[in-house]
């Protein structure tokens, strides 16, 4: 019986672990506003992940 207490704390504690982790990942993954005075004002940019860098033209009002 103890052995299975064991197994069920350390079950607990890996998807515990990596619930977390996910939750790291995406919490890096998603997109956030970055400034581009390269392209001006009419552009709007945006970074996830720290790697992917999209760009798109604001329509004109």
């Amino acid at each position: 019986m103890t052995n299975s207490v064991w197994t069920g704390k350390v079950r607990m504690l890996v998807v515990v672990n990596l619930l977390a982790g996910a939750a790291v990942l995406l919490a890096m993954a998603a997109p956030h506003s970055v400034s581009s005075n390269t392209l001006g004002g009419e552009w709007q940019c945006s970074k996830a992940g720290f790697v992917f860098t999209t760009c798109r033209q604001i329509p004109p009002v």
